[in-house]
């Protein structure tokens, strides 16, 4: 019994770990999609927020994900507790209130696919505090030359 326990923590340890974003995720992901076509990354990524016009006669893709929102404020009560021993003697134990939490967060990235004249990519950029994926994201997103 003991050792499907440690089988069980274990294999709940490495679930976890493989769950992980990672930005090398993310960029693996991105940089992959040197030469392929442009449909080819419309099939996968999807339509982008904007597409950009370069002065070469170039176009870039450009997605761009942001999340913002406000984290919540949790209050814990004041206690006082009281305990009296066998002696008689008796024990007053206090502890104060406190608040925690709060505040705001901005998550952001943003993606560039630059297109060349015959419709291929010819360079992969992002930036911003969010650019990460899980392996499974990067598995989904990875150009495989179809």
């Amino acid at each position: 019994m003991k050792k499907l326990n440690q089988f069980l923590i274990i294999a709940l340890c490495l679930s976890l770990l493989s769950a992980c974003a990672t930005q090398q995720y993310y960029s693996n992901a991105v940089h992959s999609w040197q030469g392929a076509s442009q449909e080819q990354v419309y099939r996968v990524w999807g339509y982008p927020n904007q597409v950009q016009r370069l002065p070469n006669g170039h176009k870039v893709l450009v997605y761009h994900e942001e999340e913002r929102g406000r984290n919540p404020i949790f209050s814990t009560p004041a206690t006082t507790s009281v305990e009296t021993k066998s002696d008689g003697t008796t024990r007053v134990y206090t502890t104060g209130g406190s608040i925690s939490g709060g505040g705001s967060y901005d998550y952001r990235c943003t993606t560039w696919f630059e297109i060349d004249h015959k419709g291929r990519v010819v360079n992969t950029s992002f930036r911003g505090n969010n650019c990460v994926a899980t392996k499974d994201f990067m598995l989904a997103h990875v150009y495989r030359g179809f």
